[in-house]
């Protein structure tokens, strides 16, 4: 063994071989994230060691920075203080510091990437090209380069796409623009000329990015969008935006609201629609109430979506605002034909705001509490989930050790 350097804990010259069998021991996977922090060495072994193939189950993330698994309900602290998160995507959350800094972080390995902040925006002056069933807008009305001082800036929904393309749904409100990135790059790249739009839940699907679009009171749109991203140019761009499935919205019911979700699932598109009755509150807002879905799958080639009555027994729904993902459940301890989702509705008008997750079962339409004691109460920040994809991959950076 080498000589340990004095000062520096004894744990930390543990051999490597010793660290791997007490890294693969820990029964749960809270033990295996935290296993990397402790130092190099413990991280340098956690990184070489060979795990069998981890359950898909995701954490549940609260607004309190707190997590908790399923099914057993673990809860632990993730999130320091002075940092917040945004969103999820797959297996990494949106966070900000308070100095500003915007980075994605992999709650179980620790690995970190960059991203530019969310008040630094670069802006390309190409034209996007428009296909059939999108309008267009007035150009220059209303771009991003006009309200993104107006409020605070949210992200609805991030995706990355490759191991140098990051996509965005950055938003003021429920206006919002797609934002473009690299790894490490100082700015966002965005349209200065493209008008913002009614943009949520978006998904890199065989080579394109779609998105649901609310952009006309009386249709929800499935949109394709290209993106050049030449080795180089200054950054990636949007160049075409395109209606695959234009649909009108069903009669508006009273008291109801409708949430819509778009996630990948066996190589198909699918879009689930919750229904979420409400009743006007005592003093000035809503208070939710039942919950009713329908899950359909885009024929991108018939231009039409196609009702999904059962997902199947390996088969289970995540919902969430920011990141929606199905998952197989079958070797699991985890009911399949079923959709989990998050009352995380977190808008100003709902007068009630202590919210909780609860389960759909698509077998026999009801719903469920899979964790009676998981709640948490806030009117700006929603829950998400956030999902193990696995072993570390390329886009993981050796830069900052996230502790």
């Amino acid at each position: 063994m080498a000589r340990r350097v004095q000062g520096s804990p004894p744990w930390s010259d543990l051999p490597p071989e010793l660290l791997g069998l007490v890294f693969l021991r820990l029964p749960t996977r809270t033990d295996r994230a935290f296993f990397p922090a402790v130092c190099r060495a413990w991280r340098s072994a956690a990184r070489e060691s060979r795990l069998p193939p981890p359950s898909p189950v995701p954490w549940l993330v609260r607004p309190t920075g707190t997590v908790t698994s399923l099914p057993r309900g673990e809860t632990f602290r993730l999130l320091p203080d002075d940092v917040h998160y945004h969103t999820s995507c797959g297996e990494w959350l949106v966070l900000t510091r308070d100095d500003d800094s915007c980075f994605l972080m992999n709650p179980f390995t620790r690995a970190t990437m960059p991203l530019p902040s969310l008040s630094s925006y670069s802006y390309y002056e190409h034209p996007v090209e428009f296909g059939y069933g999108v309008y267009p807008g007035i150009d220059g009305q209303d771009t991003w380069l006009h309200i993104k001082d107006g409020e605070e800036i949210s992200v609805l929904s991030l995706v990355v796409c490759s191991t140098r393309l990051i996509a965005a749904i950055v938003a003021v409100g429920d206006l919002g623009a797609i934002a473009l990135c690299r790894p490490g790059a100082a700015a966002w790249s965005v349209s200065a000329r493209t008008e913002c739009r009614w943009l949520s839940h978006m998904v890199f699907f065989q080579g394109k990015l779609y998105a649901l679009d609310a952009d006309h009171d009386d249709f929800l749109d499935l949109i394709g969008i290209d993106i050049v991203d030449e080795q180089d140019s200054d950054g990636p761009r949007v160049s075409r935006i395109e209606s695959f499935i234009q649909e009108a919205y069903p009669q508006r019911l009273e008291h109801a609201l409708r949430m819509n979700y778009l996630l990948e699932s066996h190589g198909s598109l699918l879009m689930v629609c919750r229904k979420l009755s409400y009743k006007i509150g005592r003093r000035y807002g809503h208070e939710a109430g039942s919950s009713e879905f329908e899950v359909r799958k885009a024929d991108l080639e018939q231009h039409l979506w196609a009702d999904v009555r059962t997902l199947g027994n390996d088969q289970a729904l995540f919902l969430g605002r920011g990141c929606s993902k199905a998952v197989c459940v079958s070797p699991y301890d985890l009911s399949g034909d079923c959709i989990f989702f998050l009352d995380d509705y977190t808008d100003w008008y709902w007068e009630k705001t202590t919210t909780s997750c609860g389960v759909y079962d698509m077998k026999d339409r009801k719903i469920y509490s899979p964790l009676p004691m998981v709640s948490w109460i806030n009117r700006y920040v929603p829950a998400t989930w956030v999902f193990w994809q696995g072993e570390t991959d390329k886009l993981e950076t050796a830069g900052e050790d996230f502790s």
